[in-house]
């Protein structure tokens, strides 16, 4: 399913500032940077995420990884209507599962922010 402001997204890792503005947005009620890398610019360290999760109000909660330039839906909630029986923190938890899944073994991860209840596929 398209999405327009995923479209709107640079073709890049956005800094985690950007992905504050995000929650600005009328329709987006919680913007995460789960993963991404440090960059230095003028001395000072700016994080940058290349995986996203949005909360679109009350509605249903993406997943986004960027790859090859894209941003991409990884993981919809609205694909998986048993999640939003089981609540908010079973989907929450799939989410971070399938950005887990793509979160490459070899990329730099300086940074990652995912929820306490949430724990890694073993």
């Amino acid at each position: 399913m398209s999405e327009p402001f995923v479209e709107s997204l640079p073709g890049r890792a956005v800094p985690k500032s950007f992905v504050a503005e995000l929650e600005t947005k009328e329709a987006i009620q919680q913007a995460v940077a789960v993963r991404g890398y440090n960059l230095e610019r003028d001395g000072e360290t700016v994080q940058h995420a290349y995986q996203l999760v949005v909360n679109v109000r009350g509605k249903y909660i993406l997943g986004l990884h960027l790859t090859n330039g894209t941003w991409r839906v990884v993981f919809d909630t609205r694909d998986y209507p048993k999640l939003a029986q089981e609540g908010p923190r079973a989907a929450y938890e799939a989410v971070h599962d399938a950005l887990y899944e793509r979160a490459p073994s070899d990329a730099e991860i300086d940074f990652e922010s995912t929820p306490r209840f949430w724990n890694a596929t073993q």
